[in-house]
């Protein structure tokens, strides 16, 4: 059924490279591409995955994978590196895509399909690195890009916090008015919103490619737990010392001060747990840290922490705000824990978590979020107690093999370093960067450019001063196990799990350790049956990923873009008509079919044409149905039926309206301001009773929310003007909350 290929000696390696098959001639290639695939990965926002931003990557994952199946089975020299925790990450990515093809219709199919693909695409990543990488050489070169990435996304911090950041305050204190205008946001002076604005611009916290700060931090930590691992326990041979000493110190110091200015405390407490860990764990393995490390460590956390402060990226805002950020935690994960209890199986479906969470969001609760900022959490609820079970399976073959392995270094894979494939993996790393700039261009998004000019040269000269230790260092396994220790306590307070920018690293380093820990000769060679079964299922993945997702998103969003030019130049007929052609394009998208609401709305009320009304109706129902359990579609699906009541006057459209305020209450109970609009469509209908329940509910939750920006008397009800004397006025008090005083207390309501 299979052969076991034994590992050749320097020598034979040599004398058989000049006739050894395509797919090994091919390695650099194959180890070039993953190389690539990982530096441009946190190159585009990955927490905006269910969106699809990063489904050009995906498509190079995929098609990597194929070209080197596919290669292998032609050749015959399909490898195949198994051990339990392989099995285990199949299953638990198997029982995920059942949990997303179960609720595929539950929420927002397209997101859900989205974020199907994204967790394949991890396993295809995962199984890449264990069936490509085969020498420690490799192992360490994979190890040094990665660092010297950390050391490009640092520069780019530090440029975002020393330059463009303040150049875009000073931008906007020149002319305040005009800065808001140009990016939409209607703000006036003394205005939540405008408050809001100026919050996140003159919030300090450097993001580099990522959208949130949190998330640029769990990219950097484990890179920089990393370089103080690997010169830690290499620090006892001599010959190391000094190139060590010149790349470690250049990484170190560049990568921990980004570290810092983002004021990640989650982050911050998993590093300084992961060096106490590897002190303690390293010296079981005959390493014993001095009182000289000791002290330089802490000498060297007291610095970067007096220059943050020097600089302004520290202040002690960040350590009292510690407790409230734990009581947000803690209000998310009793929300999560109650949606699991209400769908223990299957979850809520990948890509559902953040519309699902509203039914269960406290009053209290201080934001609407995307995921539960915990990993198993967001595992279980979206994709169910099996697939959790699985996941945790993962984790617990990987331990126990790292104990049965403990006392293995990568020193025990001397095979043929080929440094034709270290050069590989240089060179695919060098072309990540354009790689990361197409691959979002492609669904337009564009790189700070900065990345090539400020950050590209440091990572260079920093992946250069690694080399010395790629070809003759030492990769303990213990450095690796330690760093997925520490990503692992990360990701259970700041969540990111599903975020390819920086859930990928963990997925490297789980492939890394195991491929460090297993014998040389662990490694299979497929059978040309099996082999060829094999490339064909990756063909068909390949090829309904192209299919359902890749082809029809790019599509898709041309197609929108197209609309909203000709809508602005005002030829809405043929806006109406690619909009139509959109959502036949993609079935899975309610982007086309909120457009083509608005727009039929438009041409309906605006218009004066009366047959217009059906193409609305039609357009408004698909957009409900493809956002199932969104409270703002169905207050949007509301809002839209309010102003054709009040364009018309028939009641049957405020009857209309008063279902999708009722349905978006449903979606979202705790949501003071859903009640308060649908009080006032009580109110318009003459349904007092109800209207006086709906206020009174309103003002309840308002009272519970401690959270000024979400606060009734912040916000303003919607309605348009009347066209019709017979209809009630619209609301003369100034926000939401007096207008639900005055309901509450009115004798005639």
């Amino acid at each position: 059924m299979s052969t076991r290929r034994r590992k050749p000696s320097s020598d034979s390696a040599i004398a058989e490279s000049s006739d050894s098959p395509t797919g090994e001639r091919l390695r650099p290639v194959w180890l070039g591409g993953v190389a690539a695939l990982f530096v441009a990965t946190p190159l585009i926002p990955s927490e905006a995955a269910p969106a699809g931003l990063g489904v050009a990557l995906l498509m190079a994952w995929f098609a990597l994978f194929s070209a080197f199946v596919v290669t292998g089975a032609v050749q015959g020299t399909l490898r195949l590196r198994l051990s339990a925790t392989d099995v285990a990450v199949f299953v638990f990515i198997t029982l995920h895509t059942v949990s997303a093809l179960v609720l595929a219709d539950a929420g927002q199919p397209r997101q859900t399909l989205n974020m199907l693909w994204q967790w394949i695409g991890f396993g295809v990543a995962f199984l890449l690195v264990r069936q490509v990488v085969r020498t420690a050489a490799e192992s360490r070169a994979l190890v040094a890009v990665m660092i010297a990435l950390a050391v490009c996304l640092s520069m780019h911090g530090y440029f975002q916090y020393f330059y463009s950041m303040p150049e875009a305050r000073r931008e906007y204190e020149a002319d305040r008015d005009g800065r808001l205008a140009q990016v939409g946001i209607d703000a006036p002076e003394g205005s939540i919103a405008r408050e809001q604005f100026e919050n996140r611009l003159y919030s300090t916290e450097p993001m580099a490619t990522f959208t949130l700060a949190n998330s640029l931090a769990g990219f950097l930590g484990p890179w920089l737990l990393c370089a103080i691992g690997i010169t830690a326990l290499n620090w006892s041979t001599r010959e190391m010392r000094l190139s060590l000493g010149v790349s470690a110190g250049l990484s170190v110091l560049l990568i921990a001060g980004c570290f810092v200015l983002t004021k990640s405390r989650s982050a911050t407490l998993a590093v300084l747990i992961g060096v106490a860990t590897l002190a303690l764990y390293g010296r079981q393995r005959g390493w014993r840290p001095g009182l000289l490390f000791v002290f330089t460590f802490i000498a060297s956390l007291v610095a970067l922490a007096a220059l943050a402060v020097f600089v302004g990226g520290l202040d002690l805002l960040v350590l009292t705000e510690s407790s409230k950020s734990l009581l947000y935690r803690v209000q998310y994960w009793r929300s999560s824990l109650a949606m699991i209890a209400d769908s223990p199986w299957f979850g809520c479906g990948p890509g559902n978590f953040q519309e699902t969470y509203t039914a269960y969001k406290l009053p209290e609760a201080s934001e609407t979020i995307a995921d539960p900022h915990n990993f198993l959490i967001e595992v279980w609820a979206t994709a169910g107690t099996p697939a959790m079970i699985a996941f945790l399976s993962v984790l617990i073959c990987f331990a126990l093999q790292m104990r049965r392995c403990r006392k293995r270094s990568d020193s025990s894979s001397r095979e043929s370093d080929d440094l034709g494939c270290v050069r590989g993996i240089y060179w695919g790393a060098f072309a990540g960067l354009p790689l990361g700039f197409v691959a979002g261009l492609v669904v337009d998004y564009v790189p700070d450019f900065a990345l090539f000019v400020v950050g590209l040269p440091i990572a260079v000269v920093s992946a250069i001063s690694w080399h010395a230790w790629v070809v003759n260092g030492r990769l303990p396994v213990v450095v690796l196990v330690v760093v997925v220790f520490t990503l692992l306590i990360n990701l259970s307070a700041a969540g990111g799990i599903s975020f390819a920018g920086v859930a990928l690293t963990l997925w490297l380093l789980l492939a890394t350790a195991l491929n460090l820990s297993q014998s040389p000769g662990s490694t299979d060679t497929l059978s040309k049956k099996v082999a060829t079964a094999v490339a064909v299922g990756v063909i068909t993945m390949t090829f309904l990923f192209w299919y359902s997702t890749f082809a029809p998103i790019l599509k898709v969003s041309m197609q929108l873009q197209v609309a909203g030019d000709l809508q602005t130049q005002g030829r809405f007929l043929e806006a109406e008509q690619v909009l139509a052609n959109a959502a036949r394009t993609d079935s899975y998208s309610v982007e086309p079919w909120q457009m083509l609401a608005q727009l039929r709305l438009a041409m309906w009320l605006e218009g004066g044409d009366a047959s217009r009304e059906a193409g609305f109706v039609e357009a408004a129902r698909e957009t409900l149905a493809h956002h199932r359990r969104s409270r703002a579609a169905h207050q949007a699906y509301g809002d839209w039926y309010l102003r054709a009541y009040r364009t018309t006057g028939e009641q049957r459209f405020l009857d209309e309206a008063i279902a999708g305020y009722g349905r978006a209450v449903e979606l979202y109970p705790n949501y003071n301001f859903g009640h308060a609009q649908l009080a006032w469509a009580f109110k318009i209908a003459g349904r007092s009773t109800e209207s006086r329940a709906a206020a009174e509910e309103s003002l309840r939750l308002d009272a519970l929310n401690p959270h000024r920006e979400q606060k009734l008397a912040e916000q303003v009800v919607f309605d348009v003007p009347r066209r019709f004397d017979s209809q009630p006025p619209t609301p003369s008090e100034r926000d939401a909350e007096q207008l639900m005083q005055s309901l509450r207390s009115s004798p005639d309501n």
